[in-house]
């Protein structure tokens, strides 16, 4: 099959060839711009209409003194709205006749044409349906590729490649795309479906999307190496006709990758909750995968902060993780990625173990490409990073795990400014965070316990004062411009701090105690009621 097989569309330069119609127009430039036009409807005064199964123009005829005025309505206009919007021509007849037998002829012939065209579409279908019967898949989409002149290639929801059609302007191995939910229009008009795309690298053949719709929406994406402008009317009916096959498979897989991602989803939450009895186990069930749990991995677990799963966001943390999944694919294979309560969990196999310096670069290096794409996100959308300690074997991941999350925690809760927050770099905050609770309030209060019940019944915020002022070196100018107030008043209230707490500032060890005080008052936030 190939493309010259394809039927004729129903042009309007093919329609006036045999209705024996000649432009009489001496507009000639608006004749050569319309004449290669598909029709999808035909009007004719007083005797009705045709309005055939595909995307087209709208062509209106009536006599006019001897002749044919044809008024032809660009697609994707509403002529009954904007009877204006398109091009009047005025046409003669080569042989005379009447309107009625004028009519009469060019209906029979749109008709012919209509059944020939679709009967034609409805063969190449059936052949590919009865491929797919036979367990074919999407290998149909080499048979296509011959209908239909282009390389192809078929995405899933995950934007993941399942199979790819080229040889001829494209490469036989996949190229890298922009993501098509990066540009996706309103998919106001199910006629006008299809876009534009680009590739991720330069490259000089055109790139076209049609969204594969189900009944959940979209499924997938049908990628294909030509130009929007240069799908004529019967390439796009045989488009429409064969998306129903490409819907059957990808629903057929995604029920298989549903299933698939249940069972890894329930062993990495065993492994993440440590759930197994042994090392052994790990690596035996991990193998199943393709993943060597005899290796170290680094943990990275990212956030949008004050995300809500339970939101509008949560269909932006989704296509945020289709893009971040398929950019570790094509960057980092091997990495383990899941979604946890609205959190991305990343495991990056080591080859071996590296020095504790080197973890932080590491994991930066390994995260780059997925800084790059979500770059282009909304500040909002950001994701916040924190990573845990690297450990020899897999049956530390789910400390490394704790560790991690705890870092994301943190990091949020102290405003560092800092894309990745590492919990070997949080310093006396991690031991803090691992102690009783109640040793930890018990401490809190021995040491502020006076300044606490004072600012209570005031509104001085020592506490918080005091909080700045320490974590800004003892810099008075830094800490009063991070609070807003004058030197002055800010000297005032570490006076009184002073007096209610019987402390002298000065001394690095009230320092240290009053600066872990304060810290685990910022903890407190983090402990469930």
């Amino acid at each position: 099959m190939s493309k010259q097989q394809l039927p004729y569309a129903i042009t309007l330069n093919r329609f006036l060839e045999f209705v024996d119609l000649y432009p009489a127009d001496p507009n000639e430039s608006a004749v050569k711009e319309c004449e290669q036009w598909s029709v999808q409807k035909f009007e004719f005064k007083d005797h009705g209409h045709i309005t055939l199964p595909w995307i087209g123009h709208f062509v209106s005829l009536q006599p006019e003194d001897g002749n044919i005025k044809l008024s032809i309505i660009k697609k994707g206009c509403d002529p009954s709205k904007d009877p204006n919007n398109g091009i009047v021509l005025q046409c003669a007849f080569n042989k005379q006749m009447s309107w009625e037998a004028f009519c009469e002829r060019a209906v029979s012939w749109i008709e012919r044409e209509q059944g020939r065209i679709l009967a034609v579409s409805e063969q190449y279908f059936q052949e590919l349906a009865k491929q797919l019967a036979h367990g074919r898949s999407f290998a149909i989409l080499h048979n296509l590729r011959e209908i239909l002149g282009f390389d192809l290639f078929v995405l899933n929801k995950q934007l993941e490649i399942l199979e790819w059609a080229g040889g001829n302007e494209l490469p036989e191995n996949p190229l890298p795309f922009i993501s098509p939910k990066r540009s996706l229009p309103n998919l106001c008009d199910p006629a006008e479906e299809l876009f534009s795309g680009k590739w991720a690298e330069p490259f000089n053949v055109p790139l076209t999307w049609y969204p594969l719709l189900g009944g959940q929406g979209i499924l997938g994406y049908l990628g294909m190496a030509t130009s929007l402008n240069s799908l004529g009317s019967i390439e796009r009916l045989f488009l429409d006709k064969t998306a129903t096959l490409l819907l059957l498979e990808l629903a057929k897989a995604q029920c298989v990758q549903e299933n698939e991602r249940h069972y890894h989803r329930d062993f990495l939450f065993d492994l993440l909750y440590n759930n197994f009895d042994s090392l052994e186990v790990i690596i035996s069930r991990g193998k199943l995968w393709g993943w060597d749990f005899s290796k170290p991995h680094l943990v990275v677990v990212g956030e949008i902060p004050g995300f809500d799963p339970d939101s509008p966001q949560q269909e932006i943390f989704e296509d945020i993780m289709s893009e971040v999944m398929s950019v570790l694919r094509s960057y980092r294979p091997k990495t383990i990625c899941l979604e946890r309560n609205g959190q991305i969990v990343m495991l990056f196999p080591q080859a071996d173990m590296i020095p504790a310096n080197l973890w932080t670069e590491q994991a930066q290096t390994l995260l780059r490409p997925v800084l790059k794409l979500l770059a282009a996100y909304p500040k909002e959308h950001q994701l916040s990073w924190g990573m845990g300690n690297l450990y020899p074997t897999a049956r530390s991941i789910h400390r490394s795990f704790q560790e991690a999350r705890s870092a994301l925690e943190l990091g949020q809760l102290f405003d560092l400014n800092e894309p990745l927050i590492a919990f070997q770099d949080l310093g006396v905050m991690r031991l803090l965070y691992r102690l009783d609770r109640q040793e930890l309030e018990d401490f809190r209060n021995e040491i502020l316990g006076p300044l606490l019940k004072f600012d209570r019944e005031n509104n001085l915020a020592l506490e918080e004062t005091l909080l700045v002022y320490l974590t800004s070196s003892t810099d008075l100018n830094a800490a009063g411009e991070k609070l807003f107030l004058h030197p002055n008043t800010l000297r005032y209230r570490l006076k009184k701090a002073t007096e209610i707490l019987g402390r002298d500032l000065s001394v690095l060890e009230n320092q240290m105690n009053l600066f872990i005080a304060l810290k685990i008052g910022k903890l407190k936030t983090l402990w469930p009621e």
